[in-house]
């Protein structure tokens, strides 16, 4: 409210100085101006809050498309090699309301120096469509290869400047069609795999 007086007395101020620096022998008069009250009134610094879709990134990766990312260890494009739900493979069967989703993706550094991490590929989060949220549990099997290529990030080498690796993952989900979401350590949002 000071803000407000302050500047209500500085813009009559101005008035009443400007009419008389204009000359006594003067007809005209200065306009008044028309005061709205948000004189002198900071506009507000905060962002809107975040919707869902720019919290949980709001780009979807489909099969055969590609994303640059960039994270602490610099740029890298991701491609989705492959993407696929099942309940069982082979004899192995998934628990009891969950279902496997695998995934295949290839991991191409963009960087002039160092490794890119791929940690934060094999642990997205899940929400299904009926709004429950999930840590995704990591799949040690099944490994036959004529079921599933399967050669998860984790025994695969970071990626070096021009280098690009492919790795498979199986997670265990709640049986319901969801989202994976992919975030980084830092939480940034990078994109999402939809699973019908």
């Amino acid at each position: 409210m000071k803000y407000r007086i302050a500047s209500i007395a500085a813009v009559t101020a101005l008035i009443v100085g400007g009419s008389g620096a204009c000359g006594q022998g003067d007809e005209e008069t200065a306009p008044t101006p028309r005061l709205t009250g948000m004189e002198g009134v900071a506009p507000s610094t905060t962002s809107p809050p975040q919707t869902p879709s720019e919290r949980e990134g709001s780009t979807e990766l489909k099969k055969g498309q590609k994303v640059t990312v960039t994270t602490e260890d610099g740029p890298a494009e991701i491609t989705l090699l492959a993407v696929d739900k099942t309940t069982a493979i082979g004899t192995s069967k998934a628990d009891a309301g969950t279902q496997w989703v695998i995934y295949s993706m290839q991991v191409k550094y963009l960087g002039t120096s160092g490794e890119w991490g791929t940690y934060w590929l094999e642990s997205p989060r899940w929400t299904g469509s009926n709004g429950e949220a999930d840590s995704p549990v990591f799949v040690a099997g099944p490994t036959d290869p004529e079921l599933i290529p399967y050669d998860p990030f984790s025994s695969t080498p970071e990626p070096r400047p021009g280098e690009h690796i492919k790795a498979t993952e199986v997670l265990q989900v709640p049986d319901t069609s969801g989202t994976l979401q992919f975030e980084d350590d830092n939480g940034s949002a990078h994109f999402n795999i939809v699973i019908k």
